[in-house]
């Protein structure tokens, strides 16, 4: 273990972190991450003895909790997807239609990929060929835009 001295957190070099590390390498405060748990959108940590340990698995689902957050997806809303997500069902599975399908120069194309909305690394790797489509090319349907109010 060594210790960042800067923020006072001791840190594994495997990228394993405490409660108190995850927090501080993402920006936010330990209640919140406690409060992403409970709600089931955050996993629970690994234990170690009585101190529970979180790995590059935790971080990036943090991390794609707090900006899609801040796109303006509800916690309710994120709790479906990663749901699915986790089943490993699609996007129009979730919203109940078929394929979905862009019109590209007069040609249909299947375009539900994630790079084209930039959740190309909440796709899940190593799993095989894929069950369906992708499931997270879903933007908001809202955002606050406080430059039109009045």
């Amino acid at each position: 273990m060594s210790t960042c001295y800067a923020c006072q957190v001791e840190r594994d070099d495997g990228g394993i972190l405490t409660i108190d590390g995850l927090a501080t390498a993402i920006g936010t405060t330990t209640r919140r991450i406690r409060s992403l748990q409970t709600l089931g959108l955050l996993p629970h940590p690994v234990l170690r003895g009585r101190t529970g340990v979180y790995d590059a698995g935790h971080r990036e689902r943090l991390n794609a909790i707090m900006r899609l957050q801040e796109q303006g997806f509800s916690l309710e809303s994120l709790g479906l997807l990663f749901d699915a997500l986790d089943a490993g069902r699609s996007l129009a599975s979730v919203l109940g239609i078929g394929a979905l399908t862009v019109s590209a120069g007069g040609a249909d194309t299947e375009t539900d990929s994630a790079e084209l909305y930039g959740f190309a690394e909440l796709q899940p790797t190593g799993l095989g060929t894929p069950r369906g489509r992708a499931l997270l090319s879903v933007v908001p349907t809202t955002v606050w835009d406080e430059s039109e109010a009045s």
